[in-house]
């Protein structure tokens, strides 16, 4: 599945989500973009959505960060263990192309495997 037509995808699940639905917002010292900066790129942002970069390469493990409702999309294969607050960790196998839903979340995302964790990651407003 190309980049565009994978970015496409989420940005229709996210219209048809309903632009209209407002999510907690996301308390200053939990945003990925002040809490984990050196893996979290701001690629767009609008009265609607934020979109946001994410490149986790093998071996790093993110700080504690939240994430209001969001589309997340895959762009490359990688192994995670993610940890949401107050849970055990999880390993998940996430595969490029994937585009699902999430609802909000606090977590820590540990990239165990080989490769480089590419996600795009658009949250709702």
């Amino acid at each position: 599945m190309s980049l565009r037509r994978t970015v496409v995808t989420a940005l229709a699940l996210v219209a048809a989500a309903g632009f209209w639905r407002v999510a907690t917002a996301v308390p200053q010292d939990l945003d990925p973009l002040k809490a984990a900066p050196d893996t979290h790129k701001l690629a767009f942002e609008n009265a609607f959505v934020r979109v946001l970069e994410v490149r986790v390469p093998p071996g790093k493990t993110e700080p504690m960060h939240q994430h209001p409702r969001r589309v997340v999309v895959y762009l490359s294969d990688f192994h995670t263990r993610t940890t949401e607050r107050g849970g055990k960790p999880q390993e998940n196998l996430r595969k490029a192309g994937l585009v699902r839903w999430s609802d909000p979340i606090v977590h820590q995302v540990e990239n165990i495997g080989t490769t480089e964790g590419h996600v795009i990651s658009v949250e709702l407003k």
